[in-house]
């Protein structure tokens, strides 16, 4: 394969919509911990994770990835939870269905 394709191929993906990032949001702290160590259980590697004093107390952040997938976890006190990655990546992402299905039934709080 040329140079030539090689970027075409790979502009071919940066397009490609299911690899948007999206964002799931309004989760708990709790939430994201549990998702962090299933994710970790699942195969996904920490890539960075925030380890300052206040580190789940006012802020939280993990970045994971699996294969060419990643995901970014992040919370704060004042906006509450978050997971960012590819809409396809977070429509597989069993581990946060008891909560993103509460939300759904209950709306956000």
């Amino acid at each position: 394969m040329t140079w030539i394709s090689h970027i075409v191929r790979y502009l071919g993906v940066l397009g490609d919509p299911r690899l948007e990032p999206e964002t799931i949001e309004g989760l708990p702290p709790f939430a994201l911990r549990q998702a962090n160590d299933a994710l970790r259980r699942q195969g996904w590697v920490t890539t960075y994770e925030y380890v300052g004093e206040d580190a789940w107390v006012d802020y939280a952040r993990v970045d994971l990835r699996k294969g060419r997938s990643k995901l970014k976890l992040e919370w704060d006190q004042e906006s509450g939870g978050t997971v960012a990655g590819p809409r396809a990546v977070l429509d597989e992402l069993r581990v946060l269905d008891p909560w993103t299905n509460m939300q759904i039934k209950h709306g956000p709080h």
